[in-house]
């Protein structure tokens, strides 16, 4: 394991310019403002895509006039693309996206694809370039990177970034699940890459799940025996400043993708255990914050307390979604035009 860790710090930068990588965004509304961030940081990179496919949902919010700026300048090379918001699909929108710039690109296919979402900054000049050089090693088939809490995240959320996104690299095989259970298929594509052949030779991102396309595909790439590799040295801000109706959701959605895959935990364990973890690691990180003074750190327990059990909530809600009416699973999710065609 400490081979793979320290492989992608030797990689020249001349074999990384040779690697030729695209980027795929999904934007709905990103602000201003913070997609005005999330372009100046990616023209910042010192190892930049050759293209960017940015696929909007309907954006009204003056972003849309960024991106067709930056398509005007194709520097890097932009590509624009329109899909209704009703009609998005995690998995389905991406792959979609992905396909359409393929078809349109023929004669120059990257070796490799970088997803990323509108609210994951970049962090550091050189974070491509650290991510894709996980790709030395033939066996890897999927890299994501770390994900940093953004300027005044909640300490919960804070906490979160540190336990998923820790400062060590790691590489995962699937003999791991023993050990890692259902972490072992973690992924984000909030800022992940996939070598083109390996996400072709699945067929994709899967269409109609409520969320987890990137889990799916991570876990598929594991069960045909590639690798996963967590690349810590290349790093994005992202974090979420989620109210207790929108954590609910959250999990509701992730209920619902667990039950729609039951192939998933019985292929690497159930998600209790993790949540276990978590909760632990959330004490431990609350002392060390409040230095164990009691009135902050009984604030700070049962603010965890209310989290976890919407959480806990919304996720068994989730998982029992088919014995919900229609009307109620739509209001309870995040994804509300998951929903649709069942309304």
């Amino acid at each position: 394991m400490s081979a793979h860790q320290t492989h992608s710090e030797g990689l020249q930068d001349s074999q990384v310019d040779a690697a030729s990588f695209w980027l795929v965004v999904p934007t709905y509304n990103p602000g201003v403002q913070a997609w005005a961030d999330w372009l100046q940081a990616l023209q910042t990179q010192d190892c930049p895509p050759q293209r960017v496919v940015v696929v909007d949902s309907g954006s009204s919010d003056g972003s849309l006039a960024l991106t067709e700026k930056a398509l005007q300048l194709s520097n890097p090379c932009f590509t624009l693309l329109h899909v209704q918001a009703d009609q998005f699909d995690h998995g389905g929108t991406r792959q979609w996206a992905l396909d359409q710039a393929l078809q349109d690109n023929a004669s120059s296919l990257p070796a490799f694809v970088v997803f990323m979402t509108q609210d994951a900054v970049l962090a550091q000049p050189h974070s491509l370039r650290a991510l894709i050089s996980a790709f030395q090693d033939p066996q890897v088939a999927a890299v994501y990177g770390r994900q940093l809490p953004k300027a005044q995240t909640p300490w919960l959320e804070a906490h979160a970034r540190q336990f998923n996104y820790p400062a060590q690299p790691h590489q995962v095989q699937l003999q791991d699940k023993a050990r890692l259970g259902l972490k072992a298929c973690f992924f984000s594509n909030a800022f992940g890459a996939y070598r083109l052949s390996a996400l072709q030779s699945l067929g994709g991102f899967p269409v109609g799940q409520a969320l987890g396309e990137d889990t799916f595909t991570a876990a598929k790439l594991l069960l045909s025996g590639l690798s996963l590799h967590y690349q810590a040295n290349a790093a994005v801000y992202h974090s979420h400043h989620y109210n207790a109706q929108q954590d609910f959701q959250r999990m509701f959605d992730t209920g619902v993708f667990h039950a729609q895959n039951p192939w998933l935990l019985q292929s690497f364990g159930r998600a209790e255990g993790e949540g276990w973890r978590l909760v632990r690691s959330q004490l431990k990180y609350l002392q060390s914050q409040h230095n164990c003074h009691a009135v902050s750190l009984l604030s700070g327990i049962l603010q965890m307390c209310f989290t976890n059990a919407v959480k806990l909530c919304g996720y068994k809600m989730g998982q029992w979604h088919r014995f919900w009416p229609k009307a109620w699973n739509r209001r309870m999710s995040m994804y509300k035009s998951f929903w649709r065609p069942l309304a």
